[in-house]
């Protein structure tokens, strides 16, 4: 998969080797370029629009005290 997203660790194609396996190019580059750690998990940030109508409920509520309405 790496060979396919940067074409320099696959190497030089040579037209007269035929490639039997997916590891034939390994050696290319180092060993510390082409290993990488495993990534972390990554977890989504948390929600901030849980109560989308507590804003529009405030505004409301304002207005109606504003009005006399409410006490």
């Amino acid at each position: 998969m790496l060979g396919r997203l940067i074409p320099v660790a696959r190497g030089p194609r040579d037209p007269h080797r035929p490639e039997t396996e997916a590891g034939d190019r390994q050696g290319v580059l180092p060993e510390e370029m082409t290993a990488f750690p495993p990534m972390e998990p990554l977890a989504p940030p948390p929600a901030q629009n849980d109560d989308p109508l507590a804003a529009l409920c405030d505004t409301v509520e304002s207005a109606l005290r504003e009005a006399g309405f409410l006490r």
